[in-house]
């Protein structure tokens, strides 16, 4: 019997440790069987390799079980020891204080570079990671048992946004939720499933600013959603957790004595959170609402800045004026066309405003769509991952064996999303953040037919592409904030596209033996190097970037989390990067040594 316990210390762990490793850790691989040479060990490692981490200002060595090690994911981490120097043994170690070494290893080493603002923070690293796992262990208590067993096809949008009870499996703390208190959970998080209405403000129609693309008169679409009220007022919709805390600040009290606006409270239809918390669904109406709340989700304050509020709405004009989707029309894009905001004295950006996605998923049309974090989860205990039953599904319906069916599944997915995004980008320096929770796929039918990308900040153009954007869409030169240096993007695209997206789906076929990780690696260079020959500008050499650096940037959301970088905040959103080594030239490598080898013995 597993407890929701140890199975969320065990999420937090993996989550954790697999961070630490890929960005912070000096490691060591070592063989089991050199390693039983030198050391009677308490307990027999499953793995062929061990991983030891040294922590040399707490003069600590960890050795860490690896249940199965990956080319481009995570590793599936076991037990966790530590070397007793007095007794000359390794001693099993508790998870969660493995993890407080490693926290306070950090802290140790920004002392030692002088970095005293950056240790003021571990505290901060650890209040989070404990919040994260309760919070995992509590979604784990109040949904142990209630497993689906219903065909991965046949779920519906909702259900596979409410599935995330592990999250971010590249996050050290992926649940972590600062500012929710314990009770709201029931009603505002995904994974427990509750339901709300929205908390309405009476507004004056004066101080209402909107910004609409959606090839109808602006008007009639402000009346469509801001309802007006019989003393000619706006009902203003606002997500409850933001309600409260605006109803706290000065500038609203003034605000409502000024009679600007007035508080009027719940009202009106339920709606449910998407995996991101912010973003409302409603199975009956054409849009989603993201809203600001005040609350920490991962590394950042979930706040909508006016800039995505302007982007949105550009973008979907971009978007309109560009034949890219007709063209490609398995690939689709949730937009963000309409947002609105209140224009209060004295606050440029106040806690009021909100974006409008549209909602291609409502009732009886969202059948078999999961963002591919749903997909790529790890499994509760005794259980399948939903890729693992959809590829075993698939193998059953077609006859196919189950590498041939992961096989086929990639290369479908990989056609309806992967070789888009690099057109798009070559064709019009227009680069999308589309990691694992932003990338939606219509599994419907077993094999992917349709890709959705969503995120109005997830946009990134080129500047060498500005001048001919901006002739498409005149706004863009209000937009200034969505044009970046081709370096730039290469480093965001590479991480948000391959490391955070497409390695996470090898990783999961590969951990979940329905095809090895290689295969797909291997596959993806072939086709990489004929997609090349397609492209002529930043799509070529993103391309070039991505098989022939011995190392990709990595975003290290460890480090992020250590030195409390809120990257919303921060110029250009910009979070702290590594690099971690590239499976391509690593497979590319291994390729030119085997022909060299074979040239060498046939001579």
């Amino acid at each position: 019997m597993h407890s929701a316990k140890k199975v969320a210390e065990k999420a937090s762990y993996e989550a954790f440790m697999n961070c630490y490793i890929r960005e912070v850790g000096d490691e060591n691989w070592v063989k089991k069987n050199d390693l039983l040479k030198l050391f009677k060990l308490p307990y027999i490692f499953n793995g062929e390799e061990v991983l030891e981490l040294v922590l040399p200002l707490q003069q600590k060595r960890l050795l860490v079980e690896v249940n199965y090690r990956s080319l481009v994911g995570k590793h599936k981490l076991g037990r966790v020891y530590h070397f007793d120097d007095k007794e000359s043994v390794w001693k099993e170690e508790e998870p969660l204080n493995c993890m407080i070494s490693c926290i306070q290893e950090l802290n140790l080493q920004a002392k030692n570079n002088n970095c005293h603002e950056m240790t003021s923070h571990y505290d901060e690293l650890i209040l989070r990671l404990i919040d994260s796992y309760h919070t995992i262990c509590t979604y784990m208590e109040k949904s142990y048992f209630k497993n689906n067993d219903k065909r991965v096809e046949d779920y519906r949008f909702l259900e596979s946004e409410q599935s995330l009870l592990f999250g971010h499996w590249l996050h050290p703390t992926p649940k972590s939720r600062q500012g929710m208190a314990t009770w709201q959970h029931d009603l505002y998080a995904p994974e427990l499933k509750g339901s709300f209405q929205l908390h309405f403000f009476e507004v004056d129609q004066s101080i209402v600013k909107e910004r609409i693309y959606a090839g109808e008169n602006s008007s009639l679409i402000k009346d469509e959603l801001l309802k007006k009220t019989k003393e000619g007022k706006y009902l203003y919709p606002m997500h409850p957790l933001q309600s409260q805390w605006l109803l706290q600040q000065d500038y609203v009290q003034k605000a409502m004595k000024d009679k600007l606006l007035n508080y009027i409270g719940p009202m009106g239809d339920t709606f449910s959170a998407t995996s991101s918390i912010r973003t409302v669904y409603n199975k009956d109406t054409n849009w989603m609402y993201k809203f600001s709340i005040p609350v920490k989700v991962t590394n950042s304050l979930r706040v909508n800045k006016v800039h995505e509020l302007k982007a949105g709405v550009v973008m979907a004009e971009l978007f309109d004026k560009i034949d890219f989707l007709q063209r490609n029309e398995c690939f689709r894009v949730l937009n963000d066309p309409i947002s609105f905001s209140l224009n209060i004295p004295g606050k440029k950006e106040n806690g009021f405003e909100i974006i409008l996605r549209s909602n291609p998923f409502k009732e009886g049309e969202g059948k078999g769509v999961h963002s591919i974090a749903a997909l790529v989860q790890d499994p509760l205990p005794g259980e399948e991952s939903l890729m693992g039953r959809l590829v075993r599904n698939i193998a059953r319906t077609y006859q196919l064996n189950t590498e041939e069916a992961s096989f086929q599944w990639f290369q479908k997915y990989w056609q309806c999303s992967v070789e888009p995004m690099i057109s798009l980008y070559d064709e019009f320096g227009l680069a999308l953040e589309a990691h694992q929770q932003n990338s939606l796929v219509d599994v419907s039918k077993g094999f992917p037919t349709h890709y959705f990308f969503r995120d109005n900040q997830g946009y990134y153009l080129s500047n060498s592409k500005k001048e001919k954007l901006q002739n498409l869409v005149v706004n863009l030169k209000n937009a200034p904030e969505l044009f970046f240096d081709e370096e730039m993007i290469q480093h965001r695209f590479t991480y948000y596209l391959f490391i955070n997206h497409v390695f996470s789906i090898i990783y999961r076929m590969g951990e979940d033996g329905l095809i090895t990780e290689e295969k797909l690696v291997q596959w993806m260079i072939i086709e990489l190097k004929n997609l090349k020959q397609s492209l002529s500008g930043e799509g070529k050499r993103f391309v070039d970037f991505i098989l022939n650096n011995k190392v990709l940037p990595c975003k290290a959301n460890l480090l992020t989390r250590f030195h409390d970088v809120d990257e919303l905040l921060t110029d250009m959103e910009q979070a702290v990067y590594s690099s971690i080594p590239n499976p391509f030239y690593l497979m590319l490598s291994i390729e030119k040594k085997e022909k060299h080898y074979a040239t060498a013995s046939s001579v």
